[in-house]
């Protein structure tokens, strides 16, 4: 994972992230993710997939459906927490 301050840049990451950071269990599709936070379908998509390149959310993939949940690397989601708490 790159520098955390470089993803909550981004509005589309910094709203998954903050998310996943209030609902570390939450399994969802893009499509879910993006109802729960108020964005563009595509928009949150995008910002998915880097999400995932960069190691800060896991996708489940079945048979016709992506899944998206929280890492489980306790060390990324400390750094995560942390940048929150420096924002507020």
């Amino acid at each position: 994972m790159k520098n955390i301050k470089r993803l909550f840049k981004n509005e589309a990451a910094r709203k998954i992230l903050l998310f996943f950071n209030e609902n570390p269990n939450c399994i969802d599709t893009a499509k879910g993710i993006s109802l729960w936070i108020g964005g563009d379908i595509n928009v949150i998509q995008k910002a998915l997939a880097q999400l995932v390149k960069e190691g800060v959310i896991t996708i489940h993939q079945a048979a016709s459906t992506a899944a998206y949940a929280y890492t489980n690397n306790k060390e990324i989601v400390k750094k995560i927490e942390k940048y929150i708490k420096s924002m507020l």
